[in-house]
């Protein structure tokens, strides 16, 4: 489909999946605790291990490991701190150590009995190397990447939804956008916003900041009208909120949540890599502000890969 018959084209937000109402603040408290509070239980469980056999020690550590991997690769650690996961990282690695040294003059003693003794950190083990697996797999670019500009200016800029799994990105699930990324930004402390959650839509980072194109082409929808929502209020009838549709080539661009009255573009305008488009708000479907991209293929609804300047995006990626 050429770039005019996309003027044509209904472009449907994402479809609803039914489910109970959950308070937003109440999730990011668990994804807290999760986040911090169980790297910090397996920490402080690898310092206190007194295991009767090398065996015995590495069944418990490479369980421990292998969630605390977990939890750094998919963590929301532009919420709980994009520095916090390397402190916590740094104080299990140190952990392992001291832990380490209290058992290199143990034997191996190998055998049925540290297997039974273990059982339960096996079992783990072998769930938790699965899931490690699965999102690895998801972080890698398929073959049919295409290449996009970073569509962001003027700031330090965090990839909380991305990758190629839901694990990793909870659009995977969806065909048009399984691909798509939603972008927040940190300040200097590491973090997405001033506090948990705050009403105000300045004391988010991503808020205001510049959207620009990341491709070169035509803009063919657009959207201005809509009011930028008090966190966590969301607009479920319109899930875009404000929002460019660029056609670029065979490949359709959608840069939704922007802030009311901000776009700079008409439909029809041509557009090069990095004009101004617009800027980031908190309207539509969103319960705070990112800036959600994602790009699919006219002609089948299906959503495409992209990398921003060479760099596939996964969850907890920085760009600057």
């Amino acid at each position: 489909m050429d770039e005019s018959g996309l003027r044509e084209r209904i472009f449907v937000p994402a479809r609803r999946i039914p489910r109970k109402e959950v308070r937003v603040g109440f999730l990011i408290i668990v994804l807290l605790a999760v986040c911090i509070f169980m790297p910090l239980f397996y920490t402080v469980r690898v310092l206190r291990l007194a295991e009767g056999s090398k065996t015995g020690w590495f069944i418990v550590v490479a369980d421990a490991t292998v969630f605390v991997s977990l939890i750094f690769l998919v963590g929301r650690w532009d919420i709980a701190g994009y520095y916090t996961r390397f402190v916590l990282l740094g104080l299990f690695c140190a952990a392992i150590l001291w832990s380490l040294r209290a058992h290199l003059s143990l034997p191996w003693r190998p055998g049925a009995s540290a297997l039974k003794k273990h059982w339960a950190s096996i079992v783990t083990l072998v769930l938790f190397t699965g899931a490690l697996l699965h999102v690895l797999s998801g972080m890698s670019p398929p073959p049919d990447t295409r290449q996009l500009a970073f569509p962001l200016q003027g700031g330090r800029f965090f990839a909380a939804q991305a990758g190629a799994v839901g694990i990793l990105n909870r659009h995977a699930g969806h065909s048009t956008q399984r691909f798509a990324a939603d972008i927040t930004a940190l300040y200097p402390s590491g973090f997405r916003a001033r506090g948990i959650m705050p009403n105000e839509l300045e004391n988010y980072a991503a808020f205001g900041a510049a959207v620009v194109s990341p491709c070169a082409g035509e803009v063919v929808a657009i959207r201005t009208d809509l009011p930028d929502l008090v966190p966590p209020e969301r607009d479920r009838d319109n899930a875009s909120g404000n929002h460019v549709v660029l056609a670029c080539g065979d490949l359709a661009v959608e840069l939704a949540h922007l802030m009311q009255d901000s776009v700079h573009v008409e439909v029809g305008e041509q557009v090069s890599i990095g004009d101004a488009i617009g800027k980031v708000g908190n309207s539509g479907n969103t319960t705070e502000p990112h800036l959600h991209v994602h790009a699919f293929d006219p002609a089948t609804d299906r959503g495409v890969p992209i990398a921003f300047d060479g760099r596939f995006p996964v969850r907890n990626d920085v760009f600057e």
